[in-house]
Order: structure tokens, then sequence, then C-alpha cells
């Protein structure tokens, strides 16, 4: 049987970079699966959305929820993927609810394929029924599905573009209550035994000061993640980082980073459920309690929250109202020896709610996605136009509100690894701390 990986055509605007293989990036996932087959005698090829039917096994990786929209847009109007003779087998972590992608698919993974893999290519070719926890297939409809985890770091080096690659790290030790990542995979230690992802708030202290990036000349240079700009949020969403902990870090970074400044990138989350003005301007005044010895630029991205499934925080409302790219590049603060603004580019609610249509996607949001997969009227629109439009044709409530404990989400068929019992005991615990409605209903 003739096995390939789904790429999309290259892309003709200028600036984006063509994608006729996975060469040009680091695909793990997918990389993993391709080492995999190919070490089990098979060959696998890729394929275009015209070609897919030269094949009989497709196999699609998606990275993140934009890539749903890549997918439909790719194969949405296609009669050899509606009414084809082969097989799509779609993965990855983008694969957070199968929803939006039932018509074009025949069998979904869930979570971390490469132990999965060989035995449902092997089930597909022949033609016999091919049973686990963390498959769903298609034919049979939707049921209960548990996220599939790897039992160790994979083993092999892949031979990514434009370097090979090695895995170090599997999920992460804590547990903040945003963080799709850290719900959907286990945590497993690196060689090192420790956590390699994101650098979080409190680690930065033996991170920052003994393991600095290799590269001499980028000593300056490094970033962390507060993501919430006020003490009670963070510790509201388990990010326990205390205002006193960041301008005592701030004070030992100014004196001991061998370099004449530091630069550092502070990626933060926005618009939580229940935060304010004040809660926005408490970050400004801790900083201003910062007495470094030397000069410290920081730059502060700001993505909005996002409700993800299998977290706490997918009982909780989002806000598509509030728009981060008017602080685009706005001073927070400037005194002596720091100063932090705002990046230049920040994202807008029109790509929160692609996210949130995806993640909530029911029967009825196909209407809504086709429409932004395939109305070229929206897609001349800025991002701002096609917000508006889509909540002038559309209920968007479904996708935004705040849902109570007792009640189903949209992704109740997927359960990670922390049951999902123990995460809605989480949830209630958020809530309360939020003040939100049902949170002290435990």
């Amino acid at each position: 049987m003739s096995i390939a990986f789904l790429v999309y055509p290259a892309e003709d605007k200028p600036g984006r970079r063509k994608n006729k293989s996975f060469d040009w990036t680091t695909n793990a996932g997918a990389y993993m699966v391709i080492d995999v087959l190919r070490r089990s005698g098979r060959d696998v090829k890729f394929c275009s959305p015209e070609s897919a039917k030269e094949h009989d096994i497709v196999l699609v990786s998606l990275t993140s929820t934009f890539d749903v929209y890549n997918f439909i847009r790719a194969v949405g109007r296609k009669k050899s993927w509606r009414k084809r003779d082969f097989t799509v087998v779609v993965g990855g972590f983008g694969l957070q609810n199968v929803v939006p992608l039932r018509h074009y698919i025949d069998y979904a993974v869930f979570g971390r394929a490469e132990n999965i893999i060989t035995d449902l290519v092997s089930a597909i070719e022949q033609k016999r029924d091919f049973e686990h926890e963390s498959v769903l297939n298609m034919a049979d409809g939707i049921r209960p599905v548990k996220v599939a985890q790897p039992k160790e770091l994979y083993p092999y080096k892949l031979d990514t573009q434009p370097r090979a690659y090695k895995e170090r790290e599997v999920g992460c030790p804590r547990k903040c209550f945003f963080c799709h990542y850290s719900f959907a995979r286990k945590h497993i230690k690196g060689h090192s035994g420790q956590f390699y992802g994101a650098m979080d708030w409190g680690p930065i202290k033996e991170v920052l000061f003994d393991r600095l990036l290799e590269d001499s000349d980028r000593k300056s240079k490094t970033r962390t993640a507060l993501d919430g700009f006020s003490e009670r949020l963070r510790f509201a969403f388990n990010k326990r980082i205390s205002n006193e902990e960041i301008v005592e870090t701030l004070n030992r970074a100014s004196r001991e980073w061998e370099s004449s400044c530091v630069w550092l990138t502070v990626y933060h989350i926005g618009s939580y459920p229940t935060e304010t003005d004040e809660d926005r301007a408490e970050f400004a005044a801790i900083l201003s309690k910062v007495e470094a010895k030397k000069q410290i630029y920081m730059h502060v991205h700001v993505s909005p929250f996002r409700p993800s499934p299998l977290t706490p925080s997918a009982y909780l409302p989002a806000n598509i109202d509030f728009d981060w790219r008017r602080f685009q590049s706005k001073t927070i603060l400037k005194k002596d020896n720091l100063n932090a603004f705002f990046l230049p580019s920040m994202e807008s609610p029109f790509s929160l709610l692609q996210s949130l249509l995806v993640e909530r996607a029911t029967e009825e949001t196909d209407e809504i996605i086709e429409k932004i997969c395939f109305s070229k009227k929206l897609g001349r629109m800025k991002a701002g136009q096609k917000l508006a439009a889509l909540q002038r044709n559309f209920d968007l409530t479904p996708y935004t509100r705040e849902y109570s404990l007792e009640e189903k989400l949209p992704t109740w068929y997927v359960e990670g690894h922390i049951p999902q019992e123990t995460v809605r005991k989480m949830a209630a615990k958020l809530k309360e701390s939020l003040g939100l409605a049902d949170g002290n209903r435990r």
C-alpha cells in the first residue's frame, strides 16, 4: 500500500515560506510517525490535496487549531476527499476536537501516535477493524477517547531541517490551569532531570544564571513567561509567581548578568475572566519598584486567554471584545535602567475566535467555519472587520460563554492523563478564586 503525508501547495503571498514538504520546519510529531513507519519497512511519501487519490493511506498532521482551517481550505471543496477511496488518518497537537474534521477523515489519533501508527496502518492494509482507546474510527461515530501518552522519550534522532532533532522532554511538571499542553501530555523528565520547556519565572533563578545560552555573544537575551499582569490572576491560575519574586529576580539579573545590559522577552496572557484595568496596571507598578544596576530592556507579548479543552479553564468564558493590538509598541514603564514596552505585534480577537470555534465546535459550527474558509468577501476583510461580520450574522455566544461545572463540554469525549473529575475539581477551585458563579460547588 502507498502511504503519504499531506502537505499543502506553495503559498504565492510575499514573505510566506513555501511548503511543499516538511523540510522547512521541525514538525517533530510528524517526523516521529514517518521514522516509525520507515523503520517498519514502509515507504512514506508526500502528497498534495490533488495527488492524495494516488495513495491508499493519507496522513495529516495538525500542529495547532489553525491547521484545522488550513486543512479544510485545502480539501473541503474537493470531491476526491468527500467521496474518497483512500483512508485519511489525522493526528497532532492541533487535534483537540474532531467535530470540524468529521467529513474529511476516517481515523483520528488523539495524543502521541508513534506507538500506535504501525498497528493502525496494518489494520487498514488488511481491511480489518482497529480498536484503541486513543483512536476514533469515524465510521463508528464519536465515543470517549483517552489521549495517548508516550512511555518514554523518543529514542532516535529525527532527520529534520534545518537541523536534526532529539526529544529531551515531554509535557510540563507544572499544572498552570490554562495550559493545554500541561494537561494533554504527561510529564517525562529529560536526561538531565530538568524541564527545558518555555521558562517559568520560578526556576529562572537557577536557569537564568547557571544555564545561560551557550553562545556567549547572546548571553544578554532570554525569555520567560509570567502569564498574568497581577498576582491575583497568576495565583488563581496556579502560576504562583509573586510580585516580590519578580522584583527580586530582575534586581539580581541586573547585578549578575555578564553582559552590559539585559534583553528580556516576557509572555503574558491577557483578558482573563474578571481581569480589570487595575490588574493590568499592577504590572507597571511592580516594575517601578525594580532597582536595576544595569539597563534592562523588557519586551512584553500578550496572548488573549483561551479556555482550552482538557484544562480547568475549559469551563470559563473568553473575551473577544478586548483588542490587545491597541497596545502594540506602547511603553509600559520607562525609568532609570528599565525600559518595558509591548511588542509591535499582538494577536487579534478574530484569531482568538478561530481557536474557540474549533475547540468548542458542534455540528452547528460547520457553517461558520466554512464561511471563514471559503468566503471570498470575508477573506478580503481585515481581522476586525471579519469579527464584526461574523458577529452580525451568527450567534457566537456558544463559543465565548462560561460553562457551569455540571454541563457537558463540547469536548466531553476527550480525557487527558488527568481524569475529567479531577479537572472539574480544579475548575471549581479556579472559579472560586476568580469569584465566578458556581465556583463554590465541588
